[in-house]
């Protein structure tokens, strides 16, 4: 985030800040820069290792031929717009743990050049290419998973084309070191509030003394004197340390707990910068839990927003971060009992993005890990913005085969043996158009074989088919089928003869293995309907494609009923 110096006068009795006169006294015992000129400087964003932080993208530290304006996206604010190849941002952001983080880009673009690489320091994390959304204010987010660094760095997005507007960025946690609570850090502070009580009663140590007892009568309470002022209360730890939460105990007594319902929470650093602030309107009841997205200061300040009480307090509690070996609760990593090996597969999403490996992923609205988490729910939208994907008239969320390592693509012949299962439900149709594809052989384009055999459901029955050179044949699998009903099917090329295994009795895996399993024999390379099948370009495809689109779906491009979906809940290949 950006930071601003503010050099301080000696004495100022008035200062103009966005036509507003500010008036106070050098005399006063609360610094005017502290609470006023203060709260404009924001210190590096810091990650959290537990929730999503979302920062604004015009708040960069660094920056190259961009400007900012108003926007209409939700929330309304600033966006960084007029965002040209070679232009970028720069944002001074910490990492506490090591670990896969999910990032969202809020984004619009009225081109098909809209792309930009985003690095942590030197390190490319990875890239962002999007189809026009329909407008410089017609707004999507998308999302790339990636592996960062624990330490103060460079978060670097850096423009390879341009025609695009950015309005905020969102980054949260997947898979990284657990979050293990500190002690109460608090306890070992030293507090200070804006006055005591009848200056006998009620002192700040109060909050600290680890009671969080909310009645007067126990004499653990804080209180400051009722002065016609904005009163405060805060505790000064020993130095900069992580701090995750700060809980707030009220006060219970009958008389007094809704007297802390408007009130500003501050934390600043050593260096008397603000890393954090946030406005509670709620009366904790009896407490707050505040997650400050593991920001890093050693001041910690509780302000009323109401001049017409005073300020009591029960306790306040800080507690700051250590590693442990865990994942936090709530990731969307995918469970490794789903699939053999995550690097073999990336995922292309309906608006035509790709992530180059599995791991880690499973985390945003196209691909995420069910409830139960036992399946990965592929969803494709039908939606007027989210265009199509690279050489196709549809949209899909579906997994391309890639070598074991992942380093590339893969393609293989069908010379040798070529197996792959698939354990799924198909969950939902598109409205209009309602059939979809869920799991593929791809072909040799050049031969004129785009899907070389598929498992397509249209309405209610399920077909298997087979293309080459754009004559297709199609074998009814099974009719009537009822959505959601989780079945297993195998593709088997031997040699050129293709093979499918299917069926609802959940014991196809077992059965294939040991030999006992029956299948249909789809076509092979004999054929003279199909002629010359010896294509040397084919790899699996599994996930949701599907065949319809918002040209064809109509007015019900953006109901939000109208999607496929397909959940994927075990699956491997096997070549030989």
């Amino acid at each position: 985030m950006k930071m601003k110096t503010i050099i301080k006068p000696l004495c100022v009795r008035a200062l103009l800040i966005s036509a507003t006169i500010f008036t106070y006294s050098c005399t006063e015992k609360e610094n005017f820069y502290e609470e006023n000129l203060e709260e404009f400087a924001v210190a590096e964003v810091t990650v959290s290792t537990s929730s999503a932080l979302t920062f604004q993208a015009e708040d960069y530290d660094g920056m190259n031929g961009v400007k900012t304006e108003s926007t209409s996206d939700t929330g309304g604010g600033t966006n960084v717009g007029w965002i040209d190849t070679g232009d970028y941002l720069e944002y001074d952001f910490n990492v506490p743990a090591s670990g896969s983080y999910k990032f969202e880009f809020r984004v619009a673009s009225r081109t098909n050049t809209s792309k930009f690489d985003f690095y942590q320091d030197n390190t490319k994390l990875s890239n962002v290419n999007k189809a026009a959304t329909g407008g410089w204010q017609t707004w999507v987010t998308t999302s790339k998973t990636v592996n960062l660094e624990a330490g103060s760095s460079t978060l670097k997005l850096l423009a390879t084309g341009g025609g695009w507007n950015i309005n905020w960025i969102r980054i949260t946690p997947v898979d990284v070191a657990a979050v293990t609570l500190s002690e109460n850090l608090a306890l070992a502070g030293e507090a200070e509030q804006s006055s005591d009580y009848s200056g006998v009663a009620g002192g700040a140590e109060l909050a600290i003394d680890g009671n969080t007892n909310g009645k007067w009568s126990s004499g653990s309470v804080t209180h400051t004197n009722n002065s016609n002022e904005l009163d405060w209360w805060q505790v000064r730890l020993n130095s900069n340390t992580t701090i995750e939460e700060v809980v707030i105990w009220n006060r219970t007594d009958s008389c007094c707990s809704s007297r802390l319902s408007n009130f500003d929470v501050f934390i600043y650093n050593s260096s008397n910068t603000l890393v954090f602030k946030e406005t509670y309107t709620q009366v904790p009841s009896p407490s707050l839990t505040i997650n400050t997205g593991g920001v890093s200061g050693d001041r910690v300040r509780v302000k009323q927003k109401n001049t017409a009480t005073p300020l009591s307090l029960a306790e306040v509690q800080i507690f700051g971060t250590s590693t442990g070996t865990t994942t936090p609760e709530g990731n969307a990593s995918i469970p490794s009992d789903l699939m053999d090996n995550c690097n073999q597969w990336k995922i292309t999403y309906p608006d035509g993005e790709e992530d180059k490996t599995l791991c880690g992923e499973a985390n945003n609205e196209y691909f995420y890990v069910n409830d139960e988490k036992n399946g990965m729910v592929f969803r494709a939208p039908i939606r007027s913005n989210n265009g199509t994907t690279p050489n196709s008239d549809y949209v899909r969320s579906e997994l391309r085969e890639r070598t074991e390592d992942g380093g590339s693509d893969i393609y293989w012949t069908t010379d040798g043996t070529h197996v792959v299962y698939v354990k799924q439900a198909i969950t939902h149709l598109p409205i209009n158009k309602n059939h979809l594809v869920a799991t593929q052989i791809h072909g040799d384009k050049d031969a004129g074989i785009d899907d070389a055999m598929v498992l397509r459901l249209e309405g209610s029955n399920m077909f298997l088919s087979f293309n080459g050179n754009k004559l297709r044949s199609d074998v009814t699998v099974k009719s009537n089928y009822s959505l959601g009903t989780v079945h297993e099917v195998i593709f088997e090329v031997i040699n050129g003869k293709h093979y499918c295994y299917y069926s609802e009795d959940g014991d196809l895996r077992s059965k294939y293995l040991s030999g006992n399993a029956s299948a249909y024999l789809v076509q092979d390379s004999g054929s003279s309907v199909l002629m010359d099948l010896d294509y040397d370009q084919s790899y699996f495809k599994i996930g949701n494609y599907t065949q319809s689109n918002a040209d064809e779906e109509g007015s019900d491009t953006d109901n939000s009923n109208n999607y496929g979906e397909v959940v994927v809940y075990d699956f491997f290949v096997d070549h030989d």
